[in-house]
């Protein structure tokens, strides 16, 4: 009887560890699906961020370019306003000339018609 209860002994310790081990074995997989887990949300995180940088840097371009593009056409709009007003100011300049030319030839030498 003895040996009976020390087999029933044995075996309920080998069916303990057996239950250990297997418990032990499923915390380390879950453990391990854990930190895979984690690793992919990490790498999930750093990924929309490198494209949120990304999209930031082509929204600063496009910005740059169409500052660029109003420049440009702010620039060509000036020269042209002073081409016209070059040109504007030099015909009122020939037209005071040509006005002093009038008044000169209506008017003798001291100032009588």
């Amino acid at each position: 009887m003895n040996g009976k209860r020390t087999r029933e002994r044995r075996e309920a310790a080998e069916r303990f560890d057996a239950a250990t081990r297997e418990s032990y074995m499923a915390a380390v997989d879950q453990a391990f699906e854990v930190r895979k887990s984690g690793a992919k949300l990490s790498r999930a995180f750093f990924e929309n961020w490198v494209q949120t940088l990304e999209e930031g840097v082509e929204i600063n371009r496009r910005a740059l370019e169409g500052l660029q593009q109003i420049a440009a056409e702010q620039r060509e709009v000036f020269y042209g306003l002073s081409r016209e007003s070059l040109g504007a100011y030099e015909e009122f300049v020939g037209s005071l000339g040509v006005y002093e030319a009038e008044i000169s030839g209506r008017t003798g030498p001291d100032g009588d018609p």
